[in-house]
């Protein structure tokens, strides 16, 4: 106490010595003393101000680094962290930012290996360029696509003396460019048909004239009493219709790639459904199996549509269905059902399925164009995506409810006929 006396008297000496020699009078100590007090007091309210300037904007630039949908993190050159945004504090593999701060990254991301993490951060610290490298994690479940950016940060003119490290999760955006470049295909194969198209259809035209010919002549012997065996005409009978179908099916192609509009009048959707069942009678892949019809004729079945384009619809169903259920004993049974929605405005048709199932993960992407399940060699993924624009040129939806183990429905709804 007797030192801090002394020192203060010490301070007014000196300071009334300085007040004298600048031409001021005697001045008391404690006026001398209100002086002094009155700069510190100013003095402290401006370090005051300031400091909560500073402390205004730090808190400003952590919101805004918060505020980022990016995980971001900041180390130095010993590895410690320095900065460890909210983002990186989410999610399962996030740590909280007290556990972070002040810490080695090899501390937080222990799932790594060190070493690889170490060479990251050298490499950066020595060329001082920024890097960036794509990842993915399987923390979720399922499988995100990340972009990596490290950002060497410098204090000084100097050395590079931190690196910012910036996660972004590009999966949706990796998703986006797959489905452009899906699209690209699919203008690719637009083109492709409309040459196959002009290509096809001369073969496909000489076969319809030999299949009627043929026919003409059998029909010519019948009438003049020559036995002619029954089965015959009914075959040229297949043949003239599958060639039409053919070509329709060429068209729906074409209609695919460029979203023609087809010709649509009301049918009858359960005698559509009829024409495709007797179609399939002829394929090896089906009559291997159990194909059940169980259409509601009292429910009045008519659609807008267009017959020929739902025909390759259930067709294609149907042989899905029968690949999936495969050459297993015993067989198996796919069911086509019709009913009328309970609201009465649509017609719902189903083909039911008593294969292994489609996985959840798969459903989501069934209908997309090139996604198949089917083994390399075996499927376009081509099917499924044209049965889906097809029903929706119609008006109709699309969908598919499946359990692994117990089979899978497809359900087309349609919009009735207003006649």
């Amino acid at each position: 106490m007797i030192e801090s006396t002394i020192a203060v008297e010490s301070t007014i000496a000196a300071v009334r010595a300085e007040l004298q020699a600048a031409g001021v009078g005697a001045v008391s100590a404690d006026r001398i003393v209100a002086l002094v007090a009155d700069a510190l007091g100013a003095l402290e309210a401006e370090v005051d101000a300031r400091t909560r300037q500073i402390a205004e904007h730090r808190h400003y630039m952590e919101k805004i680094v918060d505020s980022l949908p990016l995980g971001l993190y900041v180390v130095d050159r010993d590895y410690r962290v320095q900065t460890w945004n909210r983002t990186r504090e989410s999610g399962l593999q996030g740590v909280a930012r007290d556990a972070a701060l002040g810490r080695t990254i090899f501390e937080i991301l222990h799932r790594q290996p060190a070493e690889s993490i170490r060479r990251e951060f050298d490499g950066v610290f020595a060329s001082g360029e920024m890097q960036q490298f794509e990842t993915e994690s399987r923390a979720t479940g399922d499988a995100r696509a990340f972009r990596i950016s490290k950002i060497p940060m410098r204090l000084t003119d100097g050395e590079v003396t931190h690196v910012i490290t910036v996660g972004e999760d590009v999966t949706e955006s990796k998703a986006s460019q797959q489905r452009a470049a899906q699209a690209e295909k699919l203008a690719a194969i637009g083109q492709l048909a409309a040459g196959v198209m002009h290509e096809i259809n001369n073969p496909l035209a000489t076969i319809a004239a030999c299949a009627e010919s043929v026919t003409i002549q059998l029909t010519a012997l019948a009438d003049g009493g020559t036995a002619v065996p029954a089965d015959c005409l009914a075959f040229l009978s297949y043949i003239d219709g599958e060639v039409h179908r053919c070509k329709g099916i060429i068209d729906s192609l074409l209609d695919f790639g460029r979203s023609r509009p087809a010709t649509t009048a009301p049918i009858d959707l359960n005698d559509v459904i009829e024409r495709a069942v007797f179609l399939l009678g002829h394929h090896d892949r089906v009559r291997r199996h159990r194909l059940h019809t169980d259409l509601d004729r009292s429910a009045g079945g008519a659609v807008i549509g267009n017959a020929e384009r739902l025909i390759q619809v259930f067709i294609a169903l149907v042989l899905n269905a029968a690949d999936a259920v495969g050459t297993r004993q015993p067989p198996g049974t796919i069911t086509l059902r019709t009913r009328r929605a309970a609201d009465g405005t649509s017609m719902i048709a189903e083909v039911i399925d008593d294969g292994p199932g489609i996985p959840r993960a798969a459903q989501a992407k069934i209908f997309e164009p090139f996604y198949t399940t089917k083994p390399p060699g075996q499927g376009t993924g081509l099917g499924l995506a044209i049965c889906y624009g097809i029903v929706t040129d119609h008006g109709g939806r699309m969908d598919v409810h499946s359990t692994v183990g117990a089979g899978s429905t497809f359900r087309l709804i349609l919009p009735v006929s207003a006649a």
